[in-house]
């Protein structure tokens, strides 16, 4: 808590403070959902956190235990760099408990295989078919939806594609898939590429 103290008079607190519990709860799920999505966007583009990333994407069936295939130095960053903006930002400790208990929740339902289309409800919130075009083995999908909560973050970076009633028709890797198996997995993102000997 002391590394933070400097921005306990920040101005942006006392506003934060000052609304109610339930705004607060929205606002810290937009904010947490914004750097989220920056921090999953540098996931697929930078070479050395995809290594960490494929781990996830290298499901090749979608359930709503997909979620839960992640390395832990992923979720360690992802984390740190959502909740830190949130505490600076100084939102009550009830509306960051929400906050979480809705991660829990969201994390289970868009990797789950439901066949359920929500209509307009799919522009507000994530849902499985917005989530599942993410882990879609199509390259016209491999740069689309990073949000996890709110659809609209993708929409103000021009990155929403949600067809409405399709869903994919493979899951995966489009290229350099992980190796299999868990302990493989964890040591794969440390393992360097053996350089090709030239002939």
């Amino acid at each position: 808590e002391g590394l933070f103290s400097w921005t306990r008079s920040l101005p942006i607190q006392g506003w934060v403070t000052s609304t109610p519990i339930w705004i607060q709860f929205i606002l810290a799920t937009f904010v947490a959902d914004l750097f989220q999505y920056v921090t999953h966007r540098f996931h697929h583009k930078v070479p050395f956190l995809w290594k960490f990333h494929s781990i996830h994407h290298s499901a090749e069936s979608m359930d709503w235990l997909a979620g839960s295939r992640t390395h832990f130095v992923e979720i360690f960053v992802t984390r740190g760099l959502v909740m830190v903006p949130l505490y600076v930002c100084g939102f009550d400790q009830t509306a960051l408990n929400a906050y979480i208990v809705l991660v829990g929740v969201q994390a289970v339902l868009i990797h789950a295989n439901l066949g359920i289309n929500f209509g307009f409800l799919r522009y507000i919130v994530a849902t499985p078919q917005f989530h599942h075009w993410h882990h879609s083995k199509d390259h016209e999908y491999m740069d689309a939806n990073y949000a996890v909560h709110l659809p609209v973050i993708d929409m103000i970076f021009g990155t929403f594609k949600c067809p409405r009633g399709k869903w994919p028709a493979e899951y995966g890797i489009v290229s350099g898939q992980p190796p299999k198996g868990i302990f493989k997995q964890f040591f794969h993102p440390f393992v360097r590429k053996k350089k090709k000997s030239k002939t």
